[in-house]
C-alpha cells in the first residue's frame, strides 16, 4: 500500500465517521462532510480505491472495505488520544489545529507506535474536527 498522507486520513476517517450513521453514503456527502467540491471527493476516492481503502458501487455508493475500515478505526483511535493530550502541551490550538497537527504526528509515527497507540492509548473520546 501506498504512504498514507494527511489528505487521505482526513477522507479515510471522514468516510469511516460519516458510515457509522449513512452506510449507502455517496461523494456528496463526503463533500459535505469535509467542505469541500465533489470533484476533490470523487479524486480521492479513486485513490483510496488505488490503496485498497474503499470501494465504489452502482450509484456511486462507497464504502471502506475491510482493510480501510480498520485502519481508519486504528488511526481514529489514535488521532483521539493525542487529541486529548496536546492541550497539556500548552499550545493555544483551535479544535481544527488540534486535529490537523494530532494527524500529523500519528502520520510520523513508526508503525509499531502506532498499533500501541490504537490499543493501548488511553484517555477519553473526543470528536475529530475533519
Amino acid at each position: 500500500m501506498a504512504e498514507l498522507r494527511d489528505s487521505h486520513l482526513r477522507y479515510l476517517l471522514a468516510i469511516y465517521e460519516l458510515g457509522k450513521s449513512t452506510p449507502d453514503m455517496g461523494t456528496q456527502a463526503v463533500a459535505k462532510a469535509l467542505n469541500c467540491s465533489k470533484a476533490s471527493v470523487t479524486k480521492m476516492t479513486g485513490i483510496l480505491m488505488d490503496m485498497g481503502l474503499l470501494v465504489r458501487e452502482r450509484y456511486g455508493k462507497i464504502y471502506l472495505t475491510d482493510t480501510g475500515f480498520l485502519l481508519a478505526k486504528d488511526m481514529l483511535r489514535c488521532v483521539e488520544v493525542i487529541c486529548n493530550r496536546l492541550p497539556a502541551v500548552g499550545f493555544d490550538l483551535t479544535r481544527e489545529e488540534t486535529a490537523a497537527l494530532a494527524r500529523a504526528i500519528v502520520l510520523s509515527l513508526p508503525e509499531h507506535c502506532q498499533e500501541w497507540l490504537a490499543r493501548h492509548g488511553g484517555g477519553r473520546k473526543t470528536e475529530i474536527m475533519k
